[in-house]
């Protein structure tokens, strides 16, 4: 059985006859933090969506938990996303109205038990379980829609959780929040990862949203892809250059990375 819980092979994406993402050979192995940076238009959320089946690639091949994604039938692919929760940054607009946040919880845990089977005893227990492991129980009867924007993450990132996913999806999980909820958020992705031992792939505009297990980043712009591989490695002045502008360079502080101006950055 391969290691690799995500394995890519030779991905193309063409839509109204550009490229969208070309990704020759990428795998991520079971219990692995990886990072996908790249600007906007990178082609970032079009990885993710591959790898749930939303977006069928133009070639190539995607497998995910030794899944081919791209041959599978609507009920094997709905089986496949049973094991694979995607964190997108919000719910559809109107689609949380008028849920509580415990109700916005138990969205996740519909895959597992049946799309038209009310959920069971066992099935709350989970719900309410996650609520409370992410500090969310004085909210749970609380309607979503009045949550501030760290609050609902922290509601869509326990909703991802009672699906008891192997493998999570996030897209840009810290957009839009402030440097508060930001820490959190980030605070509770490494705490998760290291005591579930849970697959991850996070896209990503900033460095400091990279929890402290992340080893490996994976660089796309425009579609393609210029770098790939251990954080320190690809992280170099140059290539922050290249990402976010001159002046600026990359600090790694107890596993975290930051950017910060160059003229007060000490080599790594």
């Amino acid at each position: 059985m391969s290691p690799h819980a995500i394995e890519i092979d030779d991905l193309l994406v063409v839509r109204g006859g550009r490229t969208i993402l070309a990704v020759g050979r990428l795998t991520v192995d079971a219990g692995e933090i990886l990072a996908v940076l790249g600007p906007n238009g990178a082609g970032k959320t079009t990885l993710l969506k591959c790898l749930t089946g939303t977006v069928r690639p133009s070639s190539g091949s995607v497998r995910v938990l030794g899944q081919q994604v791209e041959r599978l039938g609507a009920v094997a692919l709905a089986r496949l996303r049973r094991r694979v929760a995607c964190l997108a940054q919000v719910l559809a607009p109107g689609s949380e109205m008028p849920l509580t946040l415990r109700e916005v919880v138990a969205i996740g845990r519909t895959g597992r038990a049946g799309l038209l089977r009310p959920l069971g005893r066992e099935d709350w227990r989970r719900v309410d379980q996650w609520i409370g492991r992410l500090g969310l129980d004085s909210l749970a009867r609380e309607p979503y829609g009045v949550l501030s924007g760290g609050e609902q993450r922290k509601a869509l990132l326990a909703m991802a959780m009672v699906q008891e996913p192997e493998i999570l999806l996030l897209d840009e999980p810290t957009a839009n929040l402030d440097a508060f909820w930001r820490e959190q958020i980030v605070a509770t992705l490494g705490e998760l990862h290291r005591e579930t031992g849970l697959t991850i792939v996070l896209v990503c505009h900033d460095l400091e949203t990279l929890p402290g297990g992340t080893r490996r980043v994976f660089v796309l712009r425009a579609g393609r892809v210029i770098a790939h591989g251990q954080g320190d490695e690809v992280l170099t002045h140059d290539r922050i250059a290249e990402l976010y502008g001159p002046g600026l360079t990359v600090l790694r502080r107890e596993g975290r990375y930051l950017l910060a101006p160059h003229s007060q950055g000490a080599p790594r």
